[in-house]
């Protein structure tokens, strides 16, 4: 609960700064996450509040809420989702930008909440002027990794961005996910620059 509050306060500092600043963003996201071997599949949807600092950093915060669809008739639940998350993008090597991330979170599920960390390593390709590209290689896990919470992933993600404007972006991605839950996703977000 202290985490939920924290990002909140994070959240509404970030929203603020962007009526000042002009490096501030919010997304809309889409994901469609297929479980491996299973007729399960989730909809996630979600919302990150950002802003870019100077030297490639960036904070974000990300709200998302989760409906796991077991398939079957089985009975649908219900997942939420609030994270911090730091980056810091390095000098371009040519169209190539590498970057770095670390992020801590709370995950709520239908029958346990629990806190959680992320590091992620990647690197942005810069096609054109209004489009790009992005791998990402993430590792999510359970602060207290243990059978209950059951949240230990690799992730491997590849997207697609175009932006029409300078503010605006559409984003299209498919994403692996493997460790203790296996997934392949698709997802589909905007971004909007303020």
């Amino acid at each position: 609960m202290k985490f939920t509050k924290l990002a909140v306060a994070v959240a509404t500092f970030l929203v603020a700064g962007s009526v000042m600043a002009g490096d501030n963003y919010a997304s809309a996201t889409f994901d469609r996450k297929d479980k491996q071997d299973s007729t399960q599949v989730n909809y996630v949807y979600g919302l990150n509040v950002g802003q870019k600092f100077s030297d490639g950093w960036a904070a974000e915060v990300r709200m998302e809420d989760e409906k796991v669809d077991p398939g079957a008739a089985a009975i649908q639940k219900q997942e939420g989702l609030v994270q911090l998350k730091v980056s810091k993008d390095f000098a371009n090597f040519g169209p190539v930008t590498p970057y770095v991330a670390g992020a801590i979170g709370q995950k709520n599920k239908s029958t346990v909440d629990f806190s959680y960390y992320v590091a992620e390593v990647g690197a942005k390709f810069k096609l054109s002027d209004s489009i790009g590209v992005r791998y990402g290689w993430r590792q999510r896990v359970a602060f207290d990794d243990n059978a209950t919470n059951n949240y230990n992933t690799r992730e491997n993600a590849l997207a697609l961005a175009y932006s029409p404007t300078k503010h605006d972006t559409v984003s299209v991605a498919y994403k692996q996910e493997r460790g203790t839950s296996n997934y392949n996703t698709t997802g589909l977000y905007y971004t909007r620059g303020f």
